[in-house]
C-alpha cells in the first residue's frame, strides 16, 4: 500500500512545501498560478526528459503510475522540497490529484476571485471536481496570507 502526500511547514517568513506522488501545491498570487511541486508519475518524468509533450502526458497510460510515494520500498531519495516566501494576498493550495486532474489553473484563480473566504473557495473546488466526474480522493487545504 502507498499514498501520495503534500505538506507545508512555516519557518519564520519562509514556507517549505514537500510532496511525494502526484498531490500538488500551488501558489496563487494575483491572477497568476505557480505549481510549486512536481508530479512523481512516469508520464511527468517523460515530459521533463523531453520524451513526451504535456498534451501526450495528459492521455498517457503512465499518468497514474508513480515512481515515488509514501510506502514505496524502492524509493532511494526523499521528498522534493520547495521554499517560497508568501506575500499578503497570496493563497497556497495543497490538493490531491482527485482535484487537480479535474480543475484548471484558471479554475483556481476564479475560485479565489469568486470566494474571498478560503473555506468557501476550497468547498467550491472540491464540488467542481466532483461535478466534473472525479472518482478519486478529492481533498484540499487553502491557506490565505492576508495582511495583518
Amino acid at each position: 500500500m502507498g499514498t501520495t502526500a503534500v505538506v507545508a511547514l512555516q519557518q519564520e517568513n519562509t514556507f517549505w512545501v514537500a510532496n511525494l506522488g502526484d498531490s500538488r501545491a500551488y501558489l496563487i498570487r494575483g491572477s497568476g498560478v505557480q505549481l510549486l511541486t512536481i508530479d512523481h508519475s512516469v508520464a511527468d518524468a517523460l515530459v521533463r526528459s523531453g520524451a513526451l509533450s504535456a498534451e501526450q502526458a495528459r492521455n498517457s497510460p503512465w499518468k497514474h503510475h508513480l515512481y515515488k510515494f509514501l510506502g514505496c520500498v524502492e524509493m532511494t531519495e526523499g521528498a522534493d522540497i520547495h521554499p517560497f516566501a508568501p506575500r499578503a494576498g497570496d493563497r497556497l493550495l495543497l490538493a490531491t490529484d482527485g482535484m487537480t486532474n479535474h480543475v484548471s489553473e484558471e479554475d483556481l484563480t476564479q475560485a479565489i476571485v469568486r470566494h474571498r473566504d478560503p473555506q468557501d473557495a476550497a468547498d467550491y473546488l472540491v464540488n467542481l471536481s466532483l461535478e466534473r466526474g472525479s472518482k478519486d480522493n478529492v481533498s484540499c487545504i487553502l491557506v490565505s496570507f492576508d495582511p495583518e
